[in-house]
């Protein structure tokens, strides 16, 4: 059946031809883009629905350069503990206040933890992180969790101090973990562990279904799930047979289920099944900076309380651990996405990778990607180019969190700098954005907006010299976005010649 949608403008993000009056499709194809005229000769005599868009403007759909679909969906089943405007808790007595409606309201079974995302001291009016006290006010019955809105912390009650076992003498802290006697863990001390325990698998899997209409809802045709273990796997799996999936989602899995379940591949012959298809590897280096866990190579601007004056953050990996998963991903043909935020981070992973690089004879075709990116120095981006990196950077911390970087996490010269999109451009290195769902909602619109106009919540102006156009933005969330996914002969640019619609 052919359709022509018409009375409108297409953005066709070809720069051959960059707009077009219509389009033709059949059974769900883009068959041609032209003007209008072309389009009906070409359909000639066939039967055709005719779709008006009355005056409306059409884009490619959007493309997600990074974030986590199935930690979106648990976001849903938990209490949000975000500040305005992603939600209303602005105070540490806002959060508890949640928490305990939160705990009104759910019928939690023996042993499930309440939990809580989202939290974000910055927005507290003493910038203090909450304490196993604070959460002990909701429950000391119940485990409950506040996860920090980066994604990177977690504050637990003293009830989950005992269930993770960090009340026991002599306990252990995992790798890359820190364990504070506050209640607040970092990084690896809850990412790690197995031992909260959420809500059912039919509970999540009719959240993924929310989740991935949400993403659907701003315009995203595909998205992902980054660090995709075991359960969430099946999770996706699940989701995709039972037809939840409302978007193609490519899923970059934990080093640890790549090495089972990810075939030895060129990552542009992946195809879907149900929707999700399997993308690469992904490794996390540093942590983030809104928590100061990101490793830098120069001191927080105010360090966190506790730290000597000299903190940087810290790396989360061994480097030999993180040479020898670099080196299987090259040798294997995986593409990698890196969270490396932190310069320090960054310039592990750009030596890391160029030795891995070198040592095997290949690995710029596999186009390595630097997530969020955000201190990233001009040095380092010659040197991605040279070995072929891409970067996805997280440009909504210039509103939500720009104030405190330039007043509290990297001071006025580094936050200046913070996500270089204008440099990046000026080296003829592509990028994508994205908003690190659930971090903060995928509103791509908002993302460009934000590379253009670089205004924090203050409305202080933070790097203006890095400031990109609309159709700039634009391409690194339709183009460049399909590129950074192999994807970028069927996706993301509406051409004369037949291609899938989006």
């Amino acid at each position: 059946m052919l359709k022509l949608y018409a009375g409108g403008t297409f953005l066709t993000m070809e720069e051959a031809q960059p707009t077009a009056e219509a389009v033709l499709t059949e059974d769900g194809i883009i068959r041609a883009a032209g003007t209008e005229d072309e389009m009906r000769r070409l359909a000639g005599t066939e039967e055709m629905e005719i779709v008006s868009l009355n005056g409306m403007t059409v884009l490619p759909g959007f493309i997600d350069g990074h974030s986590h679909l199935t930690a979106a969906a648990y976001q849903i089943l938990n209490v949000n503990l975000n500040p305005p405007p992603t939600g209303t808790c602005s105070s540490r007595e806002d959060v508890i206040e949640a928490l305990k409606n939160g705990l009104s309201k759910r019928r939690l079974q023996p042993g499930q933890w309440l939990m809580g995302m989202g939290y974000d001291n910055s927005a507290f009016p003493d910038g203090r992180h909450l304490t196993k006290e604070d959460l002990d006010l909701v429950s000391r019955e119940v485990p409950v969790a506040a996860l920090h809105v980066s994604g990177h912390l977690c504050v637990v009650n003293t009830k989950g101090m005992e269930v993770m076992g960090y009340l026991e003498e002599g306990f252990e802290v995992p790798a890359g973990g820190v364990v504070e006697k506050t209640g607040l863990l970092k990084e690896q001390a809850f990412l790690g562990s197995d031992k909260m325990t959420g809500p059912s698998q039919e509970e999540v899997l009719k959240a993924v279904e929310q989740a991935s209409a949400l993403y659907a809802s701003y315009g995203i045709t595909t998205a992902q799930d980054a660090r995709t273990r075991e359960g969430e796997y099946q999770l996706l799996r699940a989701a995709g047979e039972a037809g939840f999936l409302k978007t193609d989602v490519v899923s970059y899995l934990a080093p640890e289920l790549a090495e089972s379940i990810l075939p030895k591949q060129v990552p542009d012959k992946n195809i879907y099944e149900n929707h999700l298809r399997l993308g690469g590897l992904k490794l996390f280096l540093d942590g983030s900076p809104q928590g100061k866990t990101a490793w830098l190579s120069e001191p927080y601007y105010e360090v966190p309380e506790g730290e000597n004056g000299d903190y940087q953050g810290f790396p989360v990996q061994e480097e030999s651990y993180v040479t020898s998963v670099l080196e299987k991903a090259v040798e294997n043909d995986w593409q990698i996405n890196v969270h490396a935020n932190g310069d320090e981070a960054i310039e592990q992973l750009i030596r890391c990778y160029k030795a891995a690089a070198e040592k095997l004879g290949k690995g710029r075709e596999l186009r390595p990607v630097v997530i969020h990116c955000q201190t990233v120095r001009p040095d380092q981006l010659d040197r991605m180019k040279e070995i072929g990196m891409m970067a996805s950077f997280f440009l909504d911390h210039v509103f939500y969190w720009g104030d405190y970087h330039y007043e509290s996490v990297l001071g006025p010269e580094r936050a200046e700098r913070i996500s270089p999109l204008r440099s990046a451009l000026e080296r003829g290195i592509p990028f994508t954005l994205h908003q690190d769902t659930p971090v903060v909602p995928p509103n791509v619109l908002f993302s460009i907006h934000n590379a253009v106009n670089r205004r924090t919540r203050s409305g202080r102006i933070l790097g203006p010299n890095q400031r990109i156009t609309v159709k700039e933005a634009l391409k690194a969330v339709t183009v460049w976005g399909a590129y950074q996914l192999f994807e970028e002969e069927h996706k993301a640019v509406l051409r004369r010649e037949r291609r899938r619609i989006l």
